[in-house]
């Protein structure tokens, strides 16, 4: 039976209004486990304090560092933080671990939709899509601005990343006549071939890809992954896609290599600083094209985003090891709660 009393707090601390707003159910499904749900728009670490000081539970959308150290260890009722999104780099996960709080993430819900823009960037990059179409409404039936271009079968991609997306992207480009090579120091050759493709290391990638797709977590390994020493090494005529983490590329490096023409094109949906700037040097490039962190956006993401968020808080309320759990070390010594 439901409880009347709603002894458990979940709270949202923020979410992005325009695309992954809550779906207006989430209440009542946690009032079915007796749970209250809550939700605000946070801007600052110190605010999460005054409004989830007493939350069982706390979900956070943006990439912002608002999780941290100083704040969880004051969250005395807190057993479980969840990212709203597949990376979890807003929440100081050495420091949940520590505390004994399980840190949990939504890894499933966007995986199509990122995989698909990842594919649509690399596509309208490498036949200029988005400056012929300028030209066009510019009157300009400018069709030199078409070269230089490339077929696709016959060339090589790299997947930096070969989780659930990456792998969806490799399973995507199948009978493209492609060779995909993947690098990913956390599986096996086995499970790289299971996704149609052959696991190298990142120095190999880099020599060999004509297109390299990245949909790796931000981590302390994986910042500035691709700096000035990694594209001296990439194929010179790179097409790369960034739809995972901003700083997983260097941007300094990666205008230098543009500059340099090494790196041919590239489709940004996520940059180091979001959003990005408007002196950008990114600007200044029309072979560069730009998307505001999109791309898990679709209707059906944002309905199994919610579901996933009120089933893992659900288990945790009612006690129970909720799916997703990415630090499984904290399940020996999880907080206990007055």
């Amino acid at each position: 039976m439901p409880s009347t009393t709603m002894p458990y707090q979940v709270v949202l601390i923020d979410y992005d209004e325009a695309l992954f707003a809550p779906m207006g159910n989430e209440a009542e499904m946690l009032a079915q486990v007796g749970a209250r749900w809550e939700t605000h728009q946070l801007r600052t670490p110190e605010a999460v304090l005054d409004v989830a000081r007493n939350a069982d539970v706390i979900a956070v959308q943006s990439v912002r560092p608002l999780l941290t150290r100083e704040v969880l260890s004051q969250l005395t009722r807190c057993r479980c933080t969840i990212r709203a999104g597949a990376g979890y780099d807003s929440i100081d996960y050495q420091a949940a671990t520590e505390l004994g709080i399980m840190v949990c993430n939504t890894p499933t819900y966007c995986t199509d939709d990122v995989a698909d823009h990842a594919v649509a960037l690399m596509l309208a990059a490498v036949r200029h899509v988005p400056r012929l179409d300028a030209a066009m409404r510019q009157g300009r039936y400018a069709r030199e601005l078409a070269r230089p271009t490339r077929r696709v079968a016959g060339t090589t991609l790299g997947i930096i990343g070969l989780g659930r997306i990456g792998s969806t992207t490799a399973r995507r480009v199948r009978g493209w006549d492609m060779t995909v090579l993947a690098y990913d120091p956390y599986i096996t050759q086995e499970q790289a071939a299971a996704a149609g493709a052959t696991l190298v290391s990142l120095d190999e990638l880099l020599r060999r890809s004509d297109f390299i797709t990245i949909h790796a977590p931000l981590t302390d390994e994986t910042h500035h992954l691709l700096d000035a020493d990694a594209f001296a090494k990439a194929k010179e005529g790179l097409i790369l896609v960034n739809t995972a983490r901003g700083p997983i590329v260097q941007e300094e490096a990666l205008v230098a290599a543009l500059e340099e023409g090494r790196v041919w094109a590239a489709g940004l949906d996520v940059t180091e600083a979001e959003p990005l700037a408007a002196d950008s040097p990114l600007y200044r490039y029309d072979n560069v094209i730009l998307t505001p962190h999109i791309a898990a956006n679709s209707p059906e993401a944002r309905e199994d985003l919610y579901r996933l968020i009120c089933e893992v808080s659900s288990d945790v309320v009612q006690g129970r090891v909720p799916q997703f759990v990415v630090n499984p070390e904290v399940l020996d010594h999880l907080r206990a709660v007055e």
